[in-house]
This record gives structure tokens, sequence and C-alpha cells, in this order.
């Protein structure tokens, strides 16, 4: 009686643990970008009532790029219509920007920040690798 009950409790977080996954794999199947191994994935995440504050996003990452090539090959923009990724990487602030490594989010920079703030927090994420 005890073992049914906990087969039964069990299975909810099991099937809610199997839809995230499948959820994860959908989104990376939608977007071919994400598929890159061994090489960082840059996104900013923009709306169109915060483009401000994206220009020191824009041009940070135009340096960095400049400086580190082979760190930051290419970037991104998501706008904020695009609902799936928004929720899958738990967007709620504009700009946002990520650097994902294998799947992994490496750097995490939001709001409006000024552009040596942002190029600090680029740098320390990319040269720690």
């Amino acid at each position: 009686m005890v073992r049914l009950r906990l087969i039964i409790a069990l299975i909810p977080i099991f099937l809610l643990l199997m839809t995230s996954c499948s959820k994860s794999e959908e989104i990376i199947t939608n977007y071919p970008f994400l598929q890159k191994k061994d090489e960082n994935i840059t996104l900013l995440f923009s709306d169109e009532h915060y483009i401000s504050a994206e220009g020191d996003y824009y041009d940070a990452l135009l340096d960095v790029k400049k400086k580190y090539p082979e760190k930051i090959r290419s970037f991104n923009i998501i706008q904020s219509s695009d609902r799936d990724l928004v929720r899958h990487y738990q967007i709620e602030e504009y700009p946002t920007l990520l650097v994902i490594h294998n799947d992994l989010i490496t750097i995490r920079v939001e709001g409006a920040l000024k552009k040596y703030e942002i190029l600090t927090m680029l740098e320390e994420g990319l040269l720690q690798k």
C-alpha cells in the first residue's frame, strides 16, 4: 500500500520532468543557432520599449567581438515577441544578454547598464574559460 502511494506521488514529478526535457529539446530543434556545440552562442533579448538602453549592449558586443573574435563569433537579436525563447530563458527584463556554451548560460547581463559595465561582465565571463 505504501509503495503504491509512493508511486502515485512520483508520477506527476516524473511527468513534469519529461515535459520540461521535451520542451527544451523542442526549443533547440526550432532554433538552429542554439545547436552549436563547443562555441559561445550570444543572444540579446530586445524590446522596442527599451530600445534606448540597447545601444550600449550593441557597442559592448562589437568591441568584444573585435577584441576576442574566437570568443564571440556572432550574436543573435531575439525580439520580446518570441515568447518561446523568452519563457525558456526566463527573460523578465530588457535588454538581457545571454552567452550560452554547450546549453549552459555562462553569462547573463540584464537591464539598462553602461557600456563599460557590460564590457566588464562580458570580458570576465569570457576569459574565465
